[in-house]
C-alpha cells in the first residue's frame, strides 16, 4: 500500500515544472486514493511542505514545483525513490472503474430529477440533442451587436424608434435605465446594500448594466439590449466608470486571450463581438457564477479569475437631446464607441398615427398642428440663424400628443408657449410676440382666455404670417 510521501511525491513528479497549489495537491490525492480504494492521506500539504524542507520541491508564493533540472542529482535520486503510484499496473484499469461507478452515480441522480419533475425530462433532451450541443459551442456568432445613439430635437420620435424597434424582444431580454444628473455608477454597476431578514446582512445589489450582462451571459444564444434613455443628461462618463472601456469591440477576425486565469487562457479566446478589453469586478463576477464555482458560457470558461466583458449578444440603445439645458457633453472618446443616427423631424404621413397627429386641431383655432409645426420651426430657424443651437430649439414632431384629434389648449399654452418664451425665444421675445405680452402668465392666460376681439393665435406679432402661411404652407 502507498504511503502519503508515494502520493504526494507521484503528484509531484507526474507535474514537474508546475506550480502546484495546495488545493491542487489535496484533491489529486484524494482522487488517487479513491481509485486505489484507500484510505485518503489526511494531510497532504504538510507532505508537501516536509517535500519542500528537504529540498526536493520549491516553494512560492504559497504553491510548490518540483523541477528535476534544477535540484542536485543526488536529491532527484532520493525523491524518485518514492513509489510512482501512477506507474501501477493496474491504475488506469482502476481509474476506468472508479469514472463509471460517478457516472452511474450520476445517472441515477439525474433519474431521481426526472422521475420527481417530469418537465425536467424536456430539459434534458433538449441538452443531449445534437443541435444543442452544437449551438453551445460557440457564444453568438450569428448575432451583430449595436451601440448606437439616436439624436434628434425634443418630439421627435426617438424613444418611439427604439420601442419600435424591440415590440417583439421579450421583456427578460431587455433593461431601460433613464439617465439623470443624480444617477451614479453604482446604481448602474452595483453596490453593497443592507439587507434586514430577522438579522442584517450586506449583500451585492446588481442594477441594470449587470443585471442585463447575467443575462446574455447565461442565454448566449439570444440576443439582449440595454436601453439608455437620455443618455447626456447624466454623467455618462461617470456613471460607466471604469466599463467604459468595454465599448470597444473585437472585430471579425480579431481574437484575445488576455485577462483570463493562465490556467483558462488557451480555452478562453474572445472573437468578433466580445469586448476589446477587460475590467476587474469580483462583486460582477459572483453575481453571474451565483453559487457555482465556474460556469460554462458557450466555449468560454467562466470563473472566479475571469474579467468582465461585454458578450457578443449584447446590445446598447440610447436616445440623446442635443437641445436639452443642464445636460452634459458626450465627449468624443464616449462618441466614438458609438454610432450616431439622426432621427429626422419630419412626418411621414403614410403612418395612420402620424397622419392622425400632423391633422390633430390645436383647440378650437381651425388650424393643424402640422401646419403650425411647419410654420414655428421656419420661424425658429430664420429668427436664431447663425446661432450654433438654432437646429436642436425646433419642435419634434411629437412635442405633443393629440387626444382624439385634438391638442387641448392649455396642453399647447403649458408646453408648446411655455417652451418657446422660456428656451426658444428667450433673447427674442418682443420679435416674437404681440405687444403688450411681457411674462409667461401674460403669454398663457391670452392664448387660454383670448379677451373679446382677439383670437388665440394673436399672441404671435405676426399672426397674419401664420394665417397665410396654414393657406399656402410654403414658408
Amino acid at each position: 500500500m502507498p504511503t502519503a510521501p508515494d502520493i504526494i511525491s507521484s503528484i509531484f513528479r507526474k507535474y514537474n515544472k508546475q506550480d502546484l497549489s495546495p488545493e491542487f495537491i489535496r484533491d489529486e490525492s484524494n482522487n488517487i486514493c479513491d481509485i486505489l480504494e484507500i484510505s485518503r492521506v489526511g494531510d497532504p500539504g504538510r507532505t508537501a511542505r516536509m517535500f519542500a524542507e528537504q529540498g526536493f520541491v520549491s516553494k512560492v508564493n504559497g504553491t510548490c514545483k518540483y523541477d528535476p533540472d534544477v535540484i542536485p542529482s543526488n536529491k532527484k535520486y532520493e525523491f524518485e525513490k518514492y513509489e510512482y503510484v501512477y506507474g501501477y499496473q493496474d491504475f488506469e484499469k482502476s481509474k476506468k472503474r472508479m469514472e463509471k461507478r460517478k457516472i452511474d452515480d450520476l445517472f441515477n441522480q439525474i433519474k431521481r430529477l426526472v422521475d420527481d419533475n417530469p418537465e425536467n425530462r424536456d430539459y434534458l433532451n433538449s441538452i443531449l440533442n445534437p443541435a444543442h450541443q452544437a449551438q453551445q459551442g460557440a457564444l453568438s456568432s450569428s448575432f451583430t451587436f449595436s451601440q448606437l445613439i439616436y439624436y434628434g430635437v425634443p418630439g421627435c420620435g426617438k424613444s418611439n424608434k427604439i420601442r419600435e424597434q424591440l415590440k417583439n424582444v421579450p421583456e427578460k431580454n431587455k433593461v431601460r435605465v433613464v439617465f439623470h444628473p443624480e444617477y451614479t455608477n453604482a446604481e448602474f454597476i452595483g453596490q453593497i446594500l443592507p439587507k434586514v431578514n430577522g438579522h442584517v446582512t450586506y449583500e451585492f445589489t446588481p442594477g441594470p448594466f449587470t443585471q442585463i450582462i447575467k443575462r446574455a451571459y447565461l442565454n448566449p444564444n439570444e440576443q439582449f439590449y440595454l436601453v439608455i434613455e437620455e443618455i447626456n443628461r447624466g454623467n455618462a462618463a461617470a456613471i460607466f466608470g471604469d466599463t467604459f472601456q468595454l465599448l470597444d469591440r473585437l472585430k471579425a477576425g480579431e481574437t484575445d486571450s488576455l485577462g483570463n486565469d493562465p490556467a483558462n487562457a488557451a480555452v478562453n479566446t474572445f472573437t468578433e463581438g466580445w469586448s476589446q478589453y477587460f475590467v476587474q469586478n469580483d462583486d460582477v463576477n459572483a453575481y453571474i457564477r451565483g453559487t457555482e464555482n465556474s460556469i460554462q458560457i458557450g466555449n468560454i470558461r467562466f470563473d472566479s479569475n475571469t474579467a468582465i466583458r461585454l458578450p457578443p449578444n449584447l446590445s446598447i440603445l440610447a436616445t440623446m437631446n442635443t437641445s436639452d439645458q443642464n445636460v452634459f457633453t458626450l465627449d468624443n472618446a464616449f462618441q466614438r464607441r458609438f454610432d450616431m443616427e439622426l432621427v429626422r423631424n419630419e412626418f411621414n404621413l403614410t403612418k395612420p398615427a402620424v397622419n392622425a397627429q400632423y391633422n390633430a386641431e390645436i383647440d378650437d383655432t381651425g388650424i393643424k398642428w402640422g401646419q403650425f409645426w411647419g410654420w414655428i420651426n421656419a420661424k425658429i430657424t430664420a429668427t436664431l440663424k447663425g446661432l450654433s443651437s438654432t437646429e436642436d430649439k425646433r419642435l419634434g414632431v411629437w412635442f405633443v400628443s393629440n387626444a382624439g384629434g385634438i391638442i387641448d389648449d392649455k396642453v399647447f399654452a403649458e408646453k408648446v408657449l411655455k417652451f418657446l418664451w422660456d428656451d426658444v425665444f428667450k433673447f427674442k421675445r418682443p420679435q416674437i410676440f404681440a405687444d403688450g405680452i411681457d411674462t409667461l402668465e401674460k403669454l398663457i392666460n391670452s392664448f387660454e382666455k383670448p379677451s373679446e376681439g382677439k383670437e388665440r393665435f394673436d399672441v404671435f406679432k405676426d399672426k397674419s404670417n401664420l394665417v397665410a402661411f396654414v393657406a399656402s404652407p410654403t414658408l
